[in-house]
């Protein structure tokens, strides 16, 4: 079964819009009949569901989304999801380059297996999710007629909202268990975590893990579609747009820190990847972070 990629540069294209870091709409949108088929993204999805019922399916679980329930899909993540009648939520999608705080860079660049599993499928007390909603309601409230402040008051909303989800989710989830020395994928997710700025290499990865790099791309691909190579170099990739938009520093001063051997190099890897210089993905994002 072929699985289509969706990315938030593709919907703004489609729309004939600015890219934004983030997308809004309701449950009643009809945005909503693309998240019928099933799909990997780019980018976090959270579905936060007032009232109805959804049939959702990620990778291979199923399971029904009733009112006062949240749904977070992460990046790469295989998942559908089908409306009953008169089903009234929101949808919040936002992308990793976001988050510039660490701990939300720690809860979620470096996710594993057991913080997907919590945040999949989110069961709230009342209380909790009026909060957790109050803020998505704010957030679709802003989107509606967007503004410089209103868009910066959406990235706050959102952070704010992910650290309530995941709170909620820490004290509450009971079911799963935290993934033992087998769960080889969230293994080399957080050794990235700790060694993208100096490992690039399948080979040291591999090595870490003492598994072969033909079953290290065997599980990164099951679990993202790509290979073990391209999710290292996403990784770089995601920190480099961070620190040509947020950091202020120069582009010899982010290829140092990144551990390239000048200028140039950091030049040529991005151009490779993205067929733009540093200097043209600056300004790119900057249409997109920066108003």
């Amino acid at each position: 079964m072929e699985i289509a990629n969706y990315t938030l540069k593709e919907y703004f294209d489609q729309k004939k819009s600015p890219c934004l870091s983030f997308n809004v709409y309701s449950l009643n949108d009809p945005a909503v009949k693309k998240d019928e088929k099933l799909h990997r993204s780019d980018y976090f999805q959270v579905i936060l569901l007032q009232e109805g019922e959804i049939s959702q399916h990620i990778e291979h679980e199923s399971f029904q989304l009733l009112n006062n329930q949240i749904s977070v899909v992460f990046p790469h993540q295989i998942n559908a999801f089908e409306l009953d009648e008169n089903v009234n939520g929101i949808v919040v999608q936002f992308d990793e380059v976001l988050f510039c705080s660490d701990l939300l860079k720690n809860e979620l660049i470096s996710y594993s297996n057991d913080l997907m599993n919590k945040l999949n499928h989110v069961v709230l007390e009342g209380d909790t999710f009026s909060k957790i909603n109050h803020y998505a309601v704010q957030i679709l409230d802003l989107f509606k007629n967007l503004s410089p402040i209103k868009k910066e008051q959406i990235r706050f909303y959102i952070k704010i909202m992910l650290l309530e989800i995941i709170e909620a989710a820490h004290q509450n989830y009971k079911g799963f268990q935290a993934p033992d020395q087998l769960d080889y994928f969230a293994r080399f997710k957080t050794l990235i975590e700790a060694n993208y700025k100096s490992k690039r290499t399948v080979t040291y990865y591999k090595d870490e893990l003492q598994i072969t790099s033909k079953k290290l791309n065997e599980i990164c691909k099951s679990k993202t579609g790509n290979t073990a190579l391209t999710i290292i170099h996403e990784r770089i990739l995601t920190e480099i747009k961070r620190l040509l938009i947020f950091s202020g520093k120069n582009h010899k001063e982010i290829a140092y820190e990144l551990g390239f051997d000048s200028p140039s190099a950091l030049n040529k890897f991005v151009y490779a990847k993205l067929k733009e210089t540093p200097s043209e993905l600056k300004e790119s994002l900057s249409q997109i972070y920066k108003y």
